[in-house]
């Protein structure tokens, strides 16, 4: 019986569908100007696949090289921000650092990025997350020149204020969930925004891991003298600034094009940043993700800051070895973040909005009781049981992802302005 015209249209509908499964753009789909998509797209033109093979081996525009240039940019800000927290054994006696110096170059290292988060949501809304996140990276790198050149920072006052203006660049983060919420689709956006995010945040564990040894490495270079070695280390942060706004500016700011492209042909108005902003800031629906965000990320902020110098001192561990257990915290951002955004999108597939919504609440819940166990744990002894940690560390990652899941659908096309808000909570209180 030969095959009707309708049977062979759902035939090729099938293997279309089929070859997408598999990241492919087999219908040759491109956008406005002619260029075609590597990854199937959605009628807005956003990615909607995001598997292993799209996040290992794939780097292409606009999708995948947005998602790689956004976590690493975010990746470098962290590395620089906590970089000081790793070697601050090897600081504190050459600038005669008193612990309460220590402890308020801690807050402000996180305390400005609360205005920047902010104000990078108008930005972001205003002239694009991409543009937002290359030229942030660039303004914060004076002050880790500032480390490297001997003479210029030397003494706590500089030491805080240097820390200040490097943590500005925290607020790289809401570019980077902004741009991605911009380029993958509601079904794997929840996937993307948290392995972009959980990438990110892993520079907090990395430099706690590494800059000891890099350390080690710059002795040779400076002839075993401590003050100048401790300075060369921050050539590796500068670096990655550098690079990383430089990857940044090669991607686009939309699966379309850049704003300013698509402001020329008609095909996007300007964007009025103050009034998006207040649409997203007035929606109460932001109000918890904030709350939720600030109790989370306070706990990751204090370790981060904390943990190296608490197993130096308090343990009498080698400077490496604390390194090494101050770096397992932040580690867990390399597989738990993705597990939360796997929940939060499989919730989403089975029961909608509320379905992500739930997922966060049950994340959360399962956080705070880890909490109270350390607590009651080890309320009679001496110091924190470490495994204990370890397991509680988990759930503060995967918080984060769910609730990062979430904030793209609080306020349609008013991304920057959802995403600064919530996030501008950065759990200073929790110090």
């Amino acid at each position: 019986m030969p095959a009707t015209l309708e049977s062979i249209e759902a035939e090729i509908a099938t293997l279309h569908e089929t070859l997408e499964s598999q990241g492919l753009n087999s219908r040759g789909v491109t956008d406005i100007f002619g260029r075609k998509f590597s990854l199937p797209v959605d009628d807005e033109h956003k990615a909607k696949k995001l598997g292993l093979t799209q996040i290992f081996c794939n780097f292409s525009n606009p999708h995948m090289r947005a998602f790689h240039t956004s976590w690493f940019g975010f990746f470098s800000s962290f590395f620089s921000t906590f970089a000081a927290a790793a070697l601050i054994a090897y600081i504190g006696p050459d600038l005669n650092l008193t612990a309460e110096d220590k402890g308020n170059a801690g807050i402000a290292a996180v305390a400005g990025t609360i205005f920047f988060r902010l104000a990078m949501g108008y930005i972001c809304d205003k002239v694009g997350a991409r543009r937002g996140l290359g030229t942030l990276l660039l303004l914060v790198t004076p002050p880790i020149i500032c480390f490297i050149i001997p003479g210029v920072i030397v003494n706590a006052g500089g030491f805080i204020a240097a820390r200040c203006v490097i943590g500005w660049g925290l607020a790289t983060f809401v570019a980077c969930q902004t741009w991605c919420s911009q380029q993958f689709s509601k079904s794997v956006v929840g996937m993307a925004n948290a392995t972009a995010a959980g990438w990110g945040n892993l520079g907090g564990g990395v430099t706690n891991l590494t800059m000891p040894y890099i350390f080690l490495i710059m002795m040779s270079f400076a002839n075993d003298e401590v003050d100048r070695a401790w300075r060369l280390c921050y050539i590796v942060p500068l670096v990655l600034h550098v690079v990383g706004a430089a990857a940044v500016f090669t991607a686009r700011d939309l699966p379309d094009g850049n704003y300013k492209e698509l402001e020329m042909s008609g095909a996007k108005q300007k964007g009025n940043g103050s009034l998006v902003f207040l649409i997203a800031a007035c929606n109460i629906n932001t109000i918890p993700l904030m709350i939720c965000y600030a109790t989370c990320f306070g706990v990751e902020l204090t370790m981060n800051n904390k943990a190296v110098l608490y197993f130096y001192e308090y343990y009498d561990l080698s400077k490496s070895l604390a390194g090494v257990l101050g770096a397992c915290f932040g580690l867990m951002n390399l597989f738990a973040r993705s597990w939360g955004g796997l929940l939060s999108d499989w919730t989403m597939k089975k029961f909608g909005i509320r379905g992500r919504v739930w997922s966060l609440f049950v994340v959360q819940v399962f956080q705070g009781f880890m909490c109270l166990t350390l607590g009651l744990l080890t309320v009679n002894m001496p110091g924190p049981v470490r495994m204990e940690r370890g397991q509680a560390s988990k759930y503060p990652a995967s918080v984060f992802e769910s609730i990062y899941s979430v904030t793209p659908e609080v306020t349609f096309h008013c991304y920057g302005g959802d995403e600064g808000p919530p996030f501008c909570g950065d759990g200073e209180f929790c110090k």
